[in-house]
């Protein structure tokens, strides 16, 4: 095999495992599970983003933060079920955080 055809094959290979990273992150955006969900590791994940060129570095932060907009939607989601289930600390909570009388 060639050289380039070699890095070609490289080059895809990374390509995928770089798109398996970037959706993991936006799902649980833990860069050490997203990782391990993706067999890749961390060395690897930071030799990426440390590319000159940015791409993949950006995308990580666009997937984190569309991880953290979910992880935050549904521990809201939690948080309203613990309050409609009368849960004390839950309301109390809320009440806190919502509501400037509390």
């Amino acid at each position: 095999m060639n050289n380039t055809k070699k890095k070609q094959t490289i080059d895809k290979r990374q390509m995928q495992e770089k798109a398996l990273v970037i959706d993991h992150l936006k799902k649980m955006p833990i860069v050490s599970v997203a990782g391990e969900r993706s067999g890749i590791g961390r060395a690897t994940f930071y030799r990426w983003c440390a590319c000159a060129d940015g791409v993949f570095e950006k995308s990580v932060q666009d997937a984190i933060a569309e991880g953290e907009k979910l992880m935050n939607d549904m521990s809201e989601s939690q948080l309203i079920t613990l309050v409609k289930d009368r849960s004390w600390p839950a309301i109390k909570y809320y009440l806190e955080k919502r509501n400037p009388k509390f």
